[in-house]
């Protein structure tokens, strides 16, 4: 694979703009070039001004229209399995970072392998370069134009780590190793899974920690790694961000919380009233809580799901996930002044994803036969190369600490709010950037009081 390609494609020179992040414009990007294992034996090609060099491959879709494929047939499938087999808990999932993660694998496949990735990316079956870079181009925007920290401006937190490890046998291609630097923002590393399987875990655990400031401390706390493990796909999303202001406060005080097995528990709750996107349907009332903007143009949002009857959720979320069209469809758009009452909650939630990803389909990318030649170095010995594990970490915050408890403002002369959401029970939740449409979390709710 000509990585040094995928690079320049991916990263083309440009002056700096008053505003780094344009999701609308109609210009094309610059696709990134996935060469296929015949192009990588061939003779290297004539200059780039040479007359007879060929083009570089073309994305087979706009941008906006692969993000909203990989959306529909990847990011709603898999959160859907995960958040179902996480009934007994919170639970939150980061499609965006998993997709980055087997996007990365799939810039180092070939053949059956490399098909079968993208067709669980929603790239389509075929396989062909164009498909490649659809599932780069999204991964690389999504990666650094909305998971990019810019905290310091004023906008919501965030902080993301992903990565590939293979086992200190293996002898990574230079080019895949930059490729995944420059272009996916993730690391491609090798650790001894065989002689020091121990500090291999640590070794990666300490990475995620450095790439995330420390907001997720952990990868692998609990899988083994040992002389069968093939690949390590890692990825991990940390986001907090606030969507209230000290002055909209009404109350911040303890109130109940009802669980889906009849108990109530005592939580903080943030209770204020404000003109919101607020829609009531069939079962279920939903919110929009815009975040706090920074000096850029993203703009977050929580979306709240919120089920009329106390042990609704789990029928509201088989309606979500069953009808791909369901949630954008669903989606608050007229304002009315609301009574909020929402409870503070942080959620950190792990998990392996390579059942869900084998039910969706991806089976040859973990058979021991597995195509990942291009990761390597050419004519370069190595052992098999398969993924053995598909991990994931999720971390959001919904609090904010520097409300002071009881705060009480009587708010006098104030009209009185026509509607209600108040989410004293358990909730769907997702959060969105508006200007690309980007979904980068999924989860639910069930005890606020616990944080996994």
């Amino acid at each position: 694979m000509q990585f040094s390609s995928l690079r320049r494609a991916l990263h083309p020179r440009r002056p700096r703009a008053a505003f780094p992040l344009t999701f609308t414009s109609g210009i094309r990007p610059r696709p990134f070039s996935s060469a296929s294992a015949a192009a990588a034996r061939a003779p290297p090609p004539p200059p780039k001004d040479a007359p007879d060099a060929p083009p570089p491959p073309m994305p087979t879709r706009r941008w906006e229209e692969a993000l909203a494929s990989s959306q529909r047939a990847f990011s709603l499938p898999l959160a859907g399995r995960v958040l179902a087999a996480s009934a007994t808990g919170n639970a939150a999932v980061a499609p965006p970072a998993v997709h980055a993660s087997l996007a990365l694998a799939t810039a180092g496949a070939r053949g059956a392998t490399r098909r079968q990735l993208l067709q669980v990316l929603g790239c389509g079956g075929g396989g062909g370069r164009g498909a490649v870079a659809d599932a780069a181009n999204v991964a690389s925007r999504v990666v650094k134009r909305v998971l990019r920290d810019r905290a310091p401006s004023g906008g919501p937190e965030l902080a993301f780590a992903g990565g590939i490890w293979a086992d200190a046998s293996a002898r990574l291609s230079p080019g895949f190793v930059e490729a995944a630097r420059d272009v996916y923002c993730s690391a491609a590393r090798t650790a001894d899974f065989l002689n020091k399987p121990e500090d291999a875990v640590k070794q990666i655990n300490l990475w995620v920690q450095e790439s995330t400031k420390c907001t997720v401390t952990s990868l692998l706390p609990d899988v083994s790694i040992d002389h069968n493990t093939g690949l390590i796909l890692g990825s991990a999303l940390y986001f907090r961000g606030r969507w209230i202001n000290q002055a909209d406060i009404r109350r911040n005080a303890s109130q109940k919380f009802y669980c889906l097995d009849g108990t109530c528990i005592d939580v903080p709750f943030m209770e204020y009233d404000r003109s919101r996107p607020f829609a009531v349907h069939e079962g279920f009332k939903v919110i929009k809580l815009p975040y706090q903007q920074g000096r850029n143009e993203r703009k977050f949002s929580i979306y709240i799901f919120l089920p009329d009857t106390h042990d609704g959720l789990f029928d509201l979320t088989k309606k979500i996930f069953a009808e791909p069209s369901f949630l954008e469809q669903h989606l608050p758009t007229e304002k009315r002044h609301v009574d909020i009452r929402v409870p503070m909650f942080t959620v950190s939630f792990q998990i392996d994803m390579k059942e869900f990803l084998e039910e969706m389909g991806l089976e040859l990318p973990f058979h021991r036969d597995a195509d990942f030649t291009d990761m390597v170095k050419e004519d370069e010995p190595s052992g098999p190369l398969f993924l053995s594990d598909v991990l994931h970490k999720a971390v959001l915050e919904v609090n904010d600490k520097v409300i002071e408890e009881n705060l009480l403002s009587m708010c006098v002369g104030k009209p009185s709010p026509a509607e209600h959401f108040v989410a004293d029970h358990p909730f769907f939740f997702v959060i969105r950037e508006e200007v690309s449409g980007s979904i980068i979390f999924m989860g639910h709710i069930l005890d606020p009081s616990s944080q996994s």
